[in-house]
């Protein structure tokens, strides 16, 4: 498995994993499957430019997983963490680890002092993998500190 970090030029890499999470795991993400087919490709360009953060898929070698990290709207000293999927034949590999690892490591690289990212209370595997990789929170929130050396 390798890790790839996504530009405009991508566009089409992303689009492909990004339609097969919607379609495989709908309750996961805000947005549906029939909003997004219907992006045209200056759309998926702009997902995908520096400014809107990074995307990162996972590739062994054909895309098995993707995550997000985008400039939280809110709280401007956080990255927001968010995308974050793995094809079910690909789960507990240490796919999801890497993934969000990769964006850690972005995180750090640009400057971010935190990152942030939800998931609901009740998907203990996602909550289990956050906490293993120093995300903290009670609630649906959680965030990760990036001063603090890991």
């Amino acid at each position: 498995m390798r890790l790839r970090r996504l530009g405009p030029d991508d566009w089409a890499t992303w689009r492909g994993i990004r339609l097969t999470a919607l379609g495989s795991d709908a309750a996961a993400f805000g947005s549906t499957l029939a909003v997004e087919r219907e992006f045209d490709e200056a759309r998926w360009r702009e997902l995908l430019a520096p400014e809107r953060g990074v995307k990162v898929v996972a590739e062994d070698p054909d895309p098995v997983g993707l995550v997000a990290g985008v400039p939280h709207e809110v709280h401007s000293d956080a990255l927001y963490l968010y995308s974050m999927w793995v094809k079910p034949e690909f789960r507990r590999r240490g796919v999801g680890e890497a993934l969000v690892g990769d964006v850690l490591a972005w995180a750090r690289e640009h400057g971010w002092s935190r990152v942030r990212l939800r998931v609901f209370q009740d998907n203990e595997t996602a909550r289990r993998l956050y906490a293993r990789l120093g995300f903290v929170g009670e609630g649906e929130t959680m965030d990760r500190p990036l001063t603090t050396v890991s």
